[in-house]
């Protein structure tokens, strides 16, 4: 009986809501950048990673929403070049690619190459070094918003945390943003069973934009969906069968709800 009277009208409503939203985008959209730069024509965003294919299995609606409009630039920084399994180099050239499949330019896809910052799951890196290297980056493409993780990060990956305290510790402190302001957004760790249940995500994802008003939503439509698999088949090395799962029920392929965090 409550499957019939409580699950069920909540994932019909959830899938008729995925529908409304694909459908008028223009519901969900929110101004995401300073004040200040209101008058600003062609705003830059600025998505910070860990890994080579973080941006396609969690930010990929974001990504592809962004990436189609033509008043915003989009350049992606990946902190690490994902050299865990000694693939670093190959994966380097999967993200460019990936990169390029969002409509990034490859000149737009910015990958650090640093021994201090290792992919490793279980190494916590240097908030300060984070901070500097994405400051660094910010500060000469004259970024107006950064997206990253949240203090969750995800997966609980200890590089996905650090690149989220890094950004926000250079959001907060750095005296180079002091007068050119920008907004910093860190997306949503969920639980594990809406992190897999695809589009029924939708109706708590609505609730968490519509509880604050500095939260922004992204909502990938089937071509957004498309881009975000396309991009992930670039990351040849990388596409081992659970992945390919995940790209099937992830509600990261479908949903991004992000706080703002300065």
């Amino acid at each position: 009986m409550f499957v019939v009277h409580i699950v069920v009208p909540l994932l019909l409503v959830s899938v008729l809501l995925y529908i409304f939203v694909c459908w008028r985008p223009s519901t969900v959209d929110r101004d995401m950048f300073p004040k200040e730069k209101q008058s600003k024509q062609q705003k830059h965003v600025l998505f910070v990673t860990a890994h080579p294919d973080d941006e396609c299995m969690f930010f990929a609606p974001t990504l592809a929403s962004l990436s189609r409009r033509r008043d915003i630039t989009v350049s992606l920084l990946c902190l690490s070049k994902g050299d865990f399994d000694g693939h670093g180099d190959v994966r380097k050239r999967e993200l460019i690619k990936a990169g390029v499949r969002f409509g990034l330019t490859p000149d737009s896809v910015i990958i650090v190459d640093d021994p201090h910052l290792p992919d490793d799951p279980k190494q916590s890196w240097n908030v300060a070094l984070v901070a500097k290297t994405v400051e660094a980056v910010a500060a000469t493409g004259d970024v107006d918003a950064i997206f990253t993780f949240d203090h969750r990060g995800i997966s609980g990956h200890q590089n996905h945390i650090a690149a989220y305290m890094g950004v926000k510790h250079m959001a907060l402190t750095s005296q180079k943003f002091k007068f050119r302001p920008l907004n910093v957004y860190a997306l949503e760790s969920v639980g594990f069973v809406r992190k897999y249940c695809s589009i029924l995500d939708t109706i708590f994802g609505l609730g968490f934009f519509w509880a604050s008003r500095d939260s922004q939503l992204f909502v990938a439509d089937l071509q957004a969906y498309s881009m975000g698999v396309q991009a992930m088949i670039m990351h040849e090395s990388q596409l081992v069968w659970f992945r390919k799962l995940y790209l099937a029920f992830s509600r990261y392929m479908f949903i991004n709800t992000y706080s703002k965090i300065n």
